[in-house]
């Protein structure tokens, strides 16, 4: 044994004296007291402002001044009609293990029977759209629970979502098709058509959750049960989209580009606050519960800067206006400078959605922020205007209008969050 140890050994034992340095003990009378200063409540915030009665609503919490900033019915468009979408296209997707898969990719639960559809997004990490589908169960399938879905997505990014698809895909059960437009394709009703043919096992509708008024149409077989059924080209369902606000696809959601919330997701039943984890679920409810969503899609009318005054209703007129302004092109108020008020998304004839920032184009306020800069505010009358491309110096006017639907779901929104408060 070490002589170290023997002498530790020795005092641990009483039979040596210690050499070393005993540690002062504080009796509880001499050690230093110490108080620490009383809490102070924070300042209550009130979280509601003055209510005064306001058209189209039932909460004026958004609202500045009464308007007529809404869409008119009468905007100029069939009230009514079929349009078949070869802009969209469906994705298989089946297997025992094809509900959890997709469940942990997308902002909104599943559909339960094969007359619904759910209205949802896949987003990236950060958070941010990649593609926003309707998922369908598939009604070929007869198992049960169901475990076969369509997707459906623009067909111009339908190949990258199968790319996507099959990267989270690892080990779960489930197949990943890409159907031919000839197998299975989509239409679009909305109105009360007076041709619209009964669902058989070659067509089924479900309602669209995003405007009451519209169904989905599944077609499979190449469209047998369509026959003699008078159609209205896509382009009138694309311009009836406009008119209400409505954006599909990654031409008017930029891929990797926007939130759910500047996209109206969140509006219009395409996320659901309440659903379990899925990927880029941290910002989206982020966002919900925290943050203000300065930027909304809206749509918009296109006139001519020699016009005496900006109009007053959306109303669609032929024409090419909107195929002269390129997409992404910046939005800009009329003799400002400073940021751009929004972004040209796309359209057709003088119709087409822009993001738009709400403080600057909107009489839609933004609750507990402080204005967006001295004179950057929205003022009656105020006007905005976008270049024209390969034409330096050419704008032409551009006039955002707030559908009635999105004031309504903006103030049900702001009065649940003061109830929560």
């Amino acid at each position: 044994m070490q002589p170290v140890v023997r002498r530790r050994i020795a005092i641990a034992a009483g039979s040596l004296p210690s050499t070393t340095t005993t540690a002062r003990v504080f009796s509880s009378s001499s050690r230093p007291s110490y108080s620490p200063p009383p809490l102070s409540r924070p300042k209550q915030i009130p979280l509601s402002l003055p209510r005064q009665l306001r058209p189209f609503s039932t909460s004026p919490l958004l609202r500045q001044e009464a308007t007529s900033e809404t869409t008119r019915v009468d905007n100029g468009l069939p009230h009514s009609g079929i349009s078949p979408l070869p802009s969209r296209s469906l994705i298989s997707l089946s297997g025992p293990d094809a509900a959890k898969f997709l469940r942990g990719i997308l902002t909104n639960e599943l559909p339960t029977t094969p007359s619904t559809l759910t209205y949802a997004a896949f987003l990236s990490a950060q958070g941010r759209i990649l593609n926003d589908v309707f998922i369908y169960l598939d009604p070929r399938s007869t198992s049960s629970p169901p475990d076969s879905f369509l997707i459906e997505v623009s067909t111009l990014e339908a190949a990258t979502l199968v790319k996507h698809l099959k990267r989270y895909k690892l080990r779960s059960k489930c197949a990943i098709a890409l159907l031919p437009q000839e197998e299975a394709s989509v239409i679009a009703v909305w109105g009360s058509p007076d041709s619209i043919p009964a669902q058989s096992e070659s067509l089924r509708y479900c309602p669209d959750p995003r405007v009451p008024s519209w169904q989905r149409g599944l077609v499979f077989g190449g469209g047998s049960g369509l026959e003699g059924v008078e159609m209205q080209p896509e382009e009138v369902y694309t311009l009836l989209r406009y008119a209400n606000g409505v954006a599909e696809g990654q031409e008017e959601i930029v891929r990797d580009g926007g939130l759910p919330h500047e996209s109206n997701l969140d509006l219009l039943g395409g996320v659901d606050f309440r659903k379990g984890c899925y990927v880029g679920q941290e910002l989206t409810i982020r966002t919900e519960h925290r943050g203000v969503v300065r930027k909304r899609i809206l749509p918009a009318m296109l006139y001519p800067s020699s016009a005496s005054s900006p109009p007053t209703s959306l109303r669609y007129e032929e024409g090419d206006l909107a195929g002269r302004i390129q997409a992404g092109s910046n939005v800009t108020r009329v003799g400002a400078r400073g940021r751009p008020a929004g972004k040209w998304l796309g359209g057709r004839g003088n119709l087409g959605l822009v993001l738009g920032r709400l403080e600057m184009m909107t009489d839609l306020k933004l609750p507990g922020e402080a204005a967006v800069g001295a004179g950057m505010g929205f003022k009656e009358g105020d006007e905005f205007e976008v270049e024209v491309k390969g034409e330096e110096g050419e704008k032409v006017r551009v006039k955002a209008f707030v559908p009635g639907w999105l004031r309504e779901k903006l103030d049900e929104k702001m009065e649940k969050k003061g109830r929560r408060h």
